[in-house]
This record gives C-alpha cells, structure tokens and sequence, in this order.
C-alpha cells in the first residue's frame, strides 16, 4: 500500500517528501494487515491529490472530507488517519527548511493544515454522532425493563430483551442461548429457537469459550481468519458472520447471546458492541430477578398442584381417574414432554402402561399400551434399585430403539427426549409400578428440589394404588356376598339359571359402547348383577308357572322391583345402585312400573339394564316358552325401540350383535 503512495508522489515530482514519508510508521502496518481496504487507497490518495496537485486538477478539501466519513464509517481507527497527516506534516515540514521555506513549500504546509482541520471537524461530528447515538440506547437501556409482565415473567422479559437489542443493534437474528455445566449452549428465545432439527445443544470451547465463560466479556468472531470453534455453530444455523456476548450472574455465564445478519457479513462497530454489551449487563440482572421471581412462584404452584393431587387420592377410588389427573398434572407442572404411570402384573412380568400425557399419538400410544415394559429390558440392577425405592435417572442416547418408546431409547433421543426420570411406586415396601418422567434436553440436570417434588407426587400415585387395591378386596368381598344373594334367586327359580351373569355381560357391553364412567360401570355391574333380588318375595309357583298369569299374578310379579329396593336399601355400599334395580321396568313411553318414568327420566343405566335384561330373556328357555331366535329378539328390540325401550340404547346393542356377528355370548 505504502509503496504505491510512494510510486503516485514520485509521478508527480515530490521527492523531497517522500524522502520523509511514512513508510515506517504505523500505517504501514495497519495497511498490509488490512489487505489495503479500499477506503485507505481513497483517503491517502485524495489527500496526496489535494495536498500535491494543481488547485483547478486535483481533489477538493470537501472530497478528502467525504472520504474521510467512509474512511471512519469502515471502523478504522481515527488515530491511523491522524497519525498519516501527520506524518506528512513532518515530511513537509522537513521539506521547508531543506528549501529555505519557498512559497511552494509553504503552500503545501498551508493545504495540510486545511486537510487536518477539516479531517478533524469530520471527526468530531462523527463523534458528536455517535454520543447522541449511544445517549439514546442508554436510556433505552437504563429503562429496561419497562413492563411490569417483563419483570415477573422470565419468558416475556428474554423475548421483549432480545426484540428490544435487535432492533437497537439492527441485526437479523438475536436468539438467546440457555449455558449448561458442560459449557455446551441451546437456543431458548429467539429467532434460532426451532431452526435446528436436533434440539441438542453445541460444545462453546477455544478463544471464544474462554471470553464468555472465563473472563465474561463479549466475543467478536474474527473474519480474517477460520474461527474454528464456532464453526459448528455457524453450520448448525447457516450464519456467516455472529458475535457472542455473555449473561454474567454472580460472576457465573448463565446465558448467551448470539447476533448475527444470517448469510451476510457483518462488522459490529465498537459502538455496536458496547451497546449490546451493556445492554446484555442490563438484560442479565432483570433475567436473575424474573428467576428468583418465578422460582417462588412455582414452588407455591407446586404446592397447590400437590395439595390438589392428594385431594384427588382422598376423593375417589377410582385408580385410573387418578393417575390421569396426576400425569397430566405433571407435565404441566415439571415442564417434561411426556408423563406415563406403569402398574406391574408380576404374574406376566411386565409393567403395563396405565395413565399417559404427552406428544405420543393415540396409534403410538395404543401400540406401546400394548407391549408394556418388561422387567428383563430394565436390568437387575436397576430393577434393585426401584425395589429399594430409589429413582433411577434414564439417559436416551445409550438404549437400543427396539427395547419400545417407553424407555428412552435413541428414537426418543432424535424425538427431543433426552433422559427420563423413574421412580418406584410402592405399597407396603412392595414394588407396583412406575412412574416415569421424560424430560428435554435440560440445561443444568435436574435439581435437588425438583427431584423432590416428583418424589411427593410419586407418593400420592402410591398411596392411590394401595387405596385401589385395598379397596379391590372390600369390592371383591362384597360383589361375592351380591353374587350369593343372586344364587338365592336362582335356587327359587332354577330357569333363571345363569340369568344375572349375561345381562350383567350384555349390559356392561352396551356402557362400554357408550363410554359410561368407571364409577356407573360398578353400579350398573351390581345392579344388573341383583336386578331380580326381589324375586325372593314371589311366590314360587307364580315364578315357575307354565301358562300365562292372571291379572292378580302379574300384579303380584310388578312388587319385585319394590321389594328388591326394600332389600338392599339398608346395606350401604350397594345405595349406588339402588335407583337403577328400582327402575329397570320403567318404560321409554312412561308406561312401565313402578313409578310409570318417561324418557330421561329414568336413569340411563336402568335403561341400558332394561335392554339387557329383556334381550337376555328373549334368548332363554322359559316356562311357559322356548327361548326366540337372535332374529327374532333383533326384531322385538327394534319393534319396542321408543315405546318400551331407548331407541338410543337399543341401537347401540344391535351394533355390539353387528360387530360380533351374532349374540356375544354362546349359549
């Protein structure tokens, strides 16, 4: 560079100037290390022009001064242009008093002093410039933030920082980037959030991992040369030119931002950096407040949502209605993309997936419902450890993907899962199942107090299942003293024999169809299950008569569903199912018995019950008949749809007799 400043003021003659050129001065340097930038050939030629030439030929003051905005708009320091002048103040200088101060000489002397004016005016606008510049961001800086969601909330506070720098900083993407204990980054908030298929995080090493995370200061990528540990980085995303600066809290990098224009160069002037440096000071300290903020705020929501799972444990019986309202609860609560509860069926080695909340599809779902979780593909070792009670940390990336989606396993690890969280579910130091977690990738690991917090809710699963299975014993107990009270009925009128079992069969078939509630399902079991209890009140010979009953015999035969009512009214466990033993003789037009209930108002099991019980009957040997062929009991069921029975109900069982292709029940 300098040799061809040299070569143009030899063409016009300076000699004695270049005698006491700059050859050796800093510029020199800065010229070959910049590989001669073309605002460098613009202002030293302008200025030779100026400085050298012909008043009416050469480069006016105004155009030295134009090159001197782009020179300093480039980011090339105002001392080298300074240092340049007056170097050639020197040579010239030299030059007076080599030719005894010539008017020629002191006409030179008189335009470098006009160039230095007017390059310095042109410095001190740009500088005034830039003051004004950097006073208005720092007021938008010291007013961040300025919303009150902003300051409680961590998510909207890193999302308004980020769109705030950006646009102060005028860059295409400003992404946020959470920093775990491995120095290893993720996008969190930002523009870069969702750009990368795999969402696991990049190693942050080299020259650029000891800025940010040794010495907490920003870090500029240097274009000159292949900056090699932010080459991932740069591929990952498809950016060419970024700079990082850090989130410092306490002293530690708790975050990092990254700015960059994408697939254009781009060169952050220190003014920029400075502003987004002090801006990112700023940003930090709001970030650690809004934290602290949020933690307390979700330790009170995680007490609530424990409060409100015991409450659930305490309420119902009903063991699958609890664990879905606790993995769902858990998802919500602990921020994992997936929550499933196993019940163990020790008989069959396998822990079957009960309760499940998640981003799995239903086909998914129903496909690893179905294979379940086998002891042997967890290990003996981690199988001693559930059994001690102890929760076992699942990483993904070192299982086998044909082991199910339910342990993770590489197709999770690509799927976003990156660990899951297991802990035992016990009653009586006995082992019943599992309750697994299946978190993101989490920057930091898991925490001692979020640990906690899943224990507890692992707690209240068991205590649910110890409650359910206890309460399977009393409700066995007591459906066995039901079913001998059947039998009683059944001894008075041997051609009822088997009758309570298939209309039970037929009627919990129809609330299946229906998609009835666990707690309905029980009442309609026993309720079809002791329907005719009050049979044990009808005389015998009226039950097993042969021929047609009188008007007083039918009269008599219309009180069961009164004395069955009677007779169960004091046993409490079964005051459930005491309406729809009452009510299944009720009519769809109102002209049953014993109270003549129409339409909804007789209650939906007793008019499942009354399906059931009627088709069952139609399809067994009486007395006084021979038991209707399917074709003839479909008939009378669609005859009666509307008057005798819920055309609702009816068509739902004649869809169950479709599907199965004949009666479900072989006779």
């Amino acid at each position: 560079m300098i040799g061809k400043v040299v070569e143009q003021l030899l063409k016009e003659g300076r000699e004695a100037i270049i005698s006491h050129t700059l050859k050796d001065s800093p510029l020199s340097v800065f010229c070959e290390s910049y590989e001669e930038p073309p605002e460098v050939r613009e202002i030293l030629g302008g200025i030779i022009e100026y400085v050298c030439g012909n008043r009416s030929e050469g480069t006016s003051l105004e155009a030295v001064q134009e090159s001197a905005e782009r020179f300093l708009d480039a980011d090339i320091p105002w001392d080298l242009l300074s240092d340049l002048v007056a170097g050639l103040a020197r040579s010239i200088d030299a030059y007076i008093c080599e030719r005894g101060g010539e008017p020629e000489s002191r006409t030179l002397f008189q335009k470098l002093i006009e160039v230095q004016a007017g390059l310095f005016d042109v410095y001190l606008k740009k500088e005034k410039k830039k003051r004004e510049f950097l006073d208005v961001f720092q007021r938008e800086i010291d007013r961040f933030p300025d919303t009150i969601a902003a300051t409680f909330d961590p998510p909207t506070l890193a999302k308004l920082g980020l769109s705030r720098l950006k646009s102060m900083v005028e860059v295409e993407s400003c992404t946020l980037f959470s920093v775990d204990g491995e120095r290893r980054i993720l996008p969190q908030f930002g523009d870069l959030v969702g750009a990368k298929p795999s969402p696991y995080p990049l190693v942050i090493s080299g020259q650029a991992g000891r800025a940010l995370f040794d010495q907490g200061e920003p870090y500029l990528e240097d274009t000159r040369e292949r900056d090699s540990c932010l080459e991932d980085l740069k591929k990952t995303y498809d950016l060419r030119s970024v700079l990082l600066l850090p989130l410092v809290v306490r002293g530690r990098t708790a975050g990092v931002v990254v700015l960059s224009d994408g697939h254009r160069e781009r060169r952050f002037t220190p003014e920029e950096i400075r502003i987004a440096r002090s801006f990112c000071m700023r940003m930090a300290v709001a970030m650690e407040n809004a934290r602290l903020h949020s933690k307390e705020q979700h330790k009170i929501k995680e007490t609530v949502a424990l409060l409100e799972i015991a409450r659930a444990v305490n309420s119902t019986l009903d063991l699958q209605e609890i664990l879905d309202k606790v993995v769902q609860m858990t998802v919500d609560l602990c921020g994992v993309v997936m929550c499933v509860a196993f019940l163990l069926k020790e008989d069959i080695g396998i822990f079957v997936p009960c309760a499940y909340y998640g981003y799995l599809d239903d086909a998914s779902w129903e496909e690893e419902r179905a294979k379940g979780l086998k002891l042997a593909s967890l290990g003996e070792e981690t199988l001693q450890r559930l059994r001690r009670g102890e929760p076992v940390v699942w990483p993904c990336a070192d299982k086998k993907p044909e082991e199910g989606l339910l342990i993770p396993n590489e197709t999770l690890y690509e799927h976003g899962v990156d660990l899951a969280l297991v802990f035992p579910l016990c009653s009586k130091d006995r082992l019943t199942g599992l309750f697994s977690l299946y978190y993101p990738y989490k920057s930091g690991g898991l925490e001692r107090e979020e640990m906690e917090v899943v224990g507890a809710i692992a707690a209240q699963a068991s205590l649910a299942i110890e409650n359910a299975a206890l309460y399977e014993d009393i409700e066995k107990s007591y459906f066995s003293t039901v079913k001998a009270l059947a039998k009683a009925i059944e001894v008075k009128d041997p051609y009822t024999h088997g009758h309570s079992e298939r209309v039970t069969e037929y009627a919990l078939m129809i609330a299946e169809a229906m998609e009835l509630e666990e707690r309905d399902k029980q009442k309609l079991k026993y309720a079809a299950t002791l329907h005719d209890i009050g049979k044990i009140g009808i005389a015998g010979k009226v039950l097993n008569k042969a021929g047609a009953l009188t008007e007083e015999e039918y009269m008599h035969v219309k009180t069961h569903p009164l004395l069955g009512d009677s007779i169960i009214e004091p046993v409490e466990f079964l005051q459930g199912p005491r309406p729809i033993i009452l009510h299944h003789h009720e009519r769809f037009d109102g002209k049953g018995y014993p109270d003549g209930l129409k339409g909804t108002d007789i209650p939906l099991c007793a008019r499942i019950l009354a399906v059931a019980d009627a088709f069952e009957a139609m399809r067994s040997d009486r007395p006084y008949r021979k038991a209707l062929t399917l074709e003839e009991a479909r008939e009378e069921l669609i005859k009666n749809a509307g008057t005798q029975f819920d055309p609702e109900v009816v068509r739902i069982f004649l869809d169950i007799l479709r599907k199965n292709r004949g009666d479900p029940i072989k006779r």
